[in-house]
C-alpha cells in the first residue's frame, strides 16, 4: 500500500478520524524519550528492581490513611493501584519479602487475607527513591506547567489503553 501525501499530512483528518502518520511517528518517538527518562533515574542498590519501588510506593499510599504500622494494603489493592495483574504483584511481593522490604501479615479470622507493611528498609528505599528524588524533579521540572503534565499523562495513558485493546483483539483473532 502506497502512502500518499494526504496520509502524511500533519493536520488531523476529521473526516476519517485517522491520526496522521507523522503524528503517530512523533508519539512513538516521544515514548522512546520517556523510556530514556526512566533510564536517567538514580541507580538502585544491587538486587533491587525498579518495580519494587513502584510496589513500595503503592503499599505506602494504600497504608497512609491508617498509618504505616497498620497494614491495610492487600496484593489486590496494590495491583489495582498500579494497574497491573495480581499474579505479577504476588510474585514481586514474594521477592520483596525475601529482600526484607515488605512484611506480610496474615489475618487471624481469614487466613487467605494478607496485608502488607513496609519494613524500615522499604521505608528508606521510598524516602530516597520517591520522596527525595521527586522533590529534586519538582525543582528541575519547575518550568513545566501542570497542564502540560496532565496532558502528557492523559495522552500516554489513552495511547497505552488503545494499543493494549488492539493487541488483545489481534491475539483473539
Amino acid at each position: 500500500m502506497e502512502v500518499g501525501p494526504a496520509m502524511c499530512d500533519s493536520r488531523t483528518d476529521t473526516k476519517t478520524g485517522l491520526l496522521p502518520v507523522n503524528e503517530v511517528r512523533s508519539l512513538l518517538d516521544v515514548c522512546w524519550k520517556a523510556k530514556a527518562i526512566t533510564e536517567l533515574m538514580p541507580a538502585l542498590p544491587k538486587g533491587l528492581k525498579p518495580r519494587y519501588v513502584h510496589v513500595i510506593d503503592a503499599v505506602w499510599h494504600i497504608n497512609e490513611t491508617n498509618g504505616q504500622e497498620i497494614g491495610t494494603a492487600r496484593v489486590s489493592d496494590v495491583s489495582a493501584f498500579l494497574g497491573v495483574t495480581t499474579p505479577s504483584v504476588t510474585k514481586l511481593v514474594g521477592e520483596m519479602v525475601e529482600l526484607g522490604l515488605v512484611v506480610k501479615h496474615m489475618d487471624a479470622a481469614d487466613r487467605r487475607a494478607v496485608t502488607l507493611t513496609l519494613t524500615e528498609r522499604g521505608l528508606d528505599i521510598r524516602r530516597v527513591y520517591v520522596e527525595e528524588y521527586h522533590a529534586h524533579l519538582s525543582q528541575l521540572l519547575g518550568g513545566l506547567t501542570v497542564e502540560q503534565c496532565e496532558t502528557t499523562v492523559r495522552t500516554l495513558t489513552e495511547a497505552l489503553r488503545l494499543m493494549q485493546e488492539d493487541a488483545q483483539h489481534r491475539k483473539s483473532m
